[in-house]
């Protein structure tokens, strides 16, 4: 845990720009003196993800490679990253740091894309995880993965990691060669071996993203789609002639959005597996109202169902916000929700209207009941106040992301001192040590920190992105100071 005075940073970079992690000081959170109101721990944007799926779109990924023409033009595309096979472990490994300080902990609050693709599959695997039990983290072929980096399940692509090395007669891949990836023998198998979990010893409470309801996180499951995730091909290119900038068509913020293969795409035979099926609406979790401690936590389903991977909020659902808020007057009130205010920016809709930012949060702020908002979704440590210079308002609290770096959590405080009160912020590392050992490849703990090295070292974002998801030194450990509006 950072307020210990530590956190894991960057190293010199060595070939090909790797660089290995170092630990150094940190300042710690500051000490409060007051009336302990609740003690969470904040975690978001897990990403467990079926790798081996053929509803994935990781092709779309090499035009924000740093040698693409359209890199500046289609940004960061997200549905790539050499560490999506570790996923699972990563999580386990979160859940083992918190545990180490359960019983200081009122709860673990979740704020959305638990999973990555909307599968039933990753879906179980992430509650098995948070629950306890035995997790297989593989799908479609038993013997051999059919993963995008495996270098024999699949055709061999040079814009993919390939963590065993090339085969026989080929040169090495792209991030290999230009970007000092390390060869780690081993570690695709390694990756979907059987992990015992032991399962949260705190409750958690889960809220919905988007990668949890939309494929990739951007786009409405039709009937095609969910038979292609079920299926036995897997897109592996646009269509033949097509133009690049189709990506903007499937990773749209606002929707709709859709894949945009052909039936003249490339494709790629796989092994189907029924344990990919898309999960229904009725299946998501759903806004709700949960007292823990001396809080008040309100969770919103801001993802918006049509498509897209910015947020809204419904008609109906904010007629029960503002309810929910009416009959919370008196107690302090946290929102929960997976995109923060500034990513309400999804109008779309062939039905129910929608509604974006300045109207939640000019609908929270006419409440003084609520202190704070809690969310994900930008991958990075943030806080935002909302309110007068008198500390009447809000503050709003993101936490970044477990499958991108720095791959952390956040433990959060409200504290009652006199007429304010106080939000108090410890960021906690997972247990997977600082450095691994080719020797213990095996274990799941060597797996994390596999992960937590390959998204230090990530070349689509390296290095503008990686302090910006640190977050600010105030975004870290930090106290955050407001008036008690009940004082």
């Amino acid at each position: 845990m950072t307020e210990s005075g530590e956190r894991i940073t960057s190293g010199m970079p060595g070939a090909g720009g790797w660089r290995d992690l170092v630990v150094v000081a940190d300042a710690p959170a500051p000490a409060v003196e007051g009336e302990l109101l609740v003690r969470v721990v904040h975690v978001s944007d897990t990403h467990v993800c079926d790798a081996e799926s053929p509803a994935r779109l990781e092709y779309l990924d090499r035009f924000s490679d740093p040698d693409s023409v359209y890199r500046d033009r289609v940004g960061i595309v997200g549905t790539y990253r050499p560490q999506e096979i570790l996923t699972v472990q990563v999580l386990d490994a979160m859940v083992e740091s918190i545990n180490s300080r359960a019983e200081d902990i009122d709860a673990v609050i979740v704020t959305g894309d638990l999973i990555d693709n909307a599968q039933s599959n990753e879906r179980s695997w992430c509650r098995t995880v948070l629950d306890g039990g035995t997790v297989e983290p593989w799908s479609g072929d038993p013997q051999v993965s059919q993963w995008v980096g495996s270098r024999e399940g699949y055709p061999w692509d040079e814009r993919y990691w390939h963590p065993d090395g090339p085969r026989a007669g080929v040169a090495a891949d792209i991030p290999t060669r230009a970007f000092g990836y390390p060869l780690i023998p081993g570690l695709v198998e390694a990756a979907r071996r059987p992990l015992e979990a032991r399962g949260l010893r705190v409750p958690w409470i889960p809220v919905p993203g988007n990668h949890d309801a939309l494929l990739q996180g951007t786009v409405y499951a039709d009937p095609e789609l969910r038979d292609l995730a079920l299926g036995d091909r897997r897109i592996a290119g646009l269509p033949s002639g097509a133009t690049p900038l189709m990506v903007l068509e499937g990773v749209a913020p606002i929707g709709p959005a859709r894949y945009v293969h052909a039936p003249e795409s490339p494709v790629a035979s796989v092994t189907p597996d029924a344990r990919r099926r898309i999960l229904e609406v009725d299946e998501l979790d759903r806004p709700w109202v949960h007292d823990v401690g001396g809080v008040r936590f309100i969770a919103l389903d801001t993802v918006n169902p049509e498509g897209g991977w910015q947020g809204s909020v419904g008609t109906a659902q904010l007629r029960w916000l503002r309810q929910m808020l009416g009959e919370s007057e008196g107690r302090y009130v946290v929102i929960l929700s997976h995109h923060p205010s500034w990513c309400l920016t999804n109008a779309h809709s062939s039905g129910e209207p929608r509604h974006l930012a300045a109207e939640v949060v000019h609908l929270l702020l006419e409440h003084s009941c609520v202190i704070g908002w809690l969310s994900g979704h930008v991958h990075a440590h943030a806080s935002l106040w909302h309110g007068d210079s008198e500390g009447r308002g809000f503050w709003e609290i993101t936490t970044a992301s477990l499958i991108d770096w720095p791959q952390q959590a956040r433990v959060v405080e409200v504290l009652r001192q006199g007429d304010r009160l106080a939000i108090r912020s410890g960021l906690i590392d997972h247990a997977g040590p600082v450095r691994w050992s080719a020797d213990d490849i095996d274990a799941a703990r060597a797996l994390a920190s596999v992960s937590r090295a390959l998204a230090a070292n990530d070349y689509h974002d390296r290095p503008d992105r990686h302090a910006a998801r640190e977050g600010r030194p105030e975004d870290r450990n930090a106290v955050w100071w407001l008036r008690d509006p009940h004082a």
